[in-house]
């Protein structure tokens, strides 16, 4: 006797079907994303003697960035002096340095004030009698470096010092310091700040780095 399938035996096995085909689909469509797989390749690192300092046209030759305080009792003419000395362009490469340097000094009842060293900076020792402490920073082709000394004389003759024989620009009067220069207070103490820049002493270029 063949086998006869109701009518609604029929719908009932479409409607599974469906159903079915339908969960299968949804299935399939939870499927996550193919993950892509990204590489960085490293970057082989910056050779600093290829930055170049070089001053272009008509730009300055020579930068003077220092700073002076007292080194003796009030009244006395001895000075500290922090300095770097060397083409425009390297030494902007160091100038957050050299202010995180001088705003770090702690300034002792007797002897020279300490610091905290920036990153970067190599002390090499004090290189001669006049000279507590030199440190050598490298940014670009350019060695910087930063000389702590101790001298005598009146504040006015030392900034101009550097201003006209080591910048080479004009010297300023007394009443000019307080604003051709940046007066801080550090740990209590008057500093100076001078910085400068000009086609070096005298018209020409730089001198030894060893002159205060």
């Amino acid at each position: 006797m063949p086998l006869r399938i109701s009518v609604s035996s029929r719908d009932a096995f479409r409607r599974l079907a469906s159903f079915a085909l339908i969960g299968l689909i949804g299935t399939l469509g939870c499927k996550p994303p193919e993950q892509v797989s990204r590489y960085t390749a490293p970057k082989d690192p910056i050779d600093v003697d290829t930055i170049s300092d070089d001053p272009e046209g008509d730009e300055p030759a020579d930068r003077v960035l220092g700073a002076i305080t007292a080194a003796g009792k009030p009244g006395e003419e001895s000075w500290y002096f922090f300095k770097i000395r060397a083409r425009p362009k390297a030494v902007e490469r160091h100038v957050a340095a050299f202010n995180e340097f001088i705003e770090s000094l702690k300034f002792a009842e007797n002897g020279p004030p300490s610091w905290t060293v920036p990153a970067g900076w190599r002390e090499v020792g004090s290189q001669g009698p006049d000279r507590i402490a030199t440190f050598k920073m490298k940014k670009s082709e350019t060695n910087v470096e930063l000389a702590v000394t101790r001298f005598g004389g009146p504040l006015l003759d030392n900034i101009n010092r550097w201003r006209v024989e080591q910048a080479g620009v004009p010297a300023i009067t007394e009443a000019e310091i307080e604003t051709k220069c940046k007066v801080l207070t550090v740990d209590g103490h008057k500093v100076v700040i001078v910085d400068v820049a000009g086609l070096g002493g005298k018209g020409g270029g730089m001198k030894g780095p060893f002159q205060k």
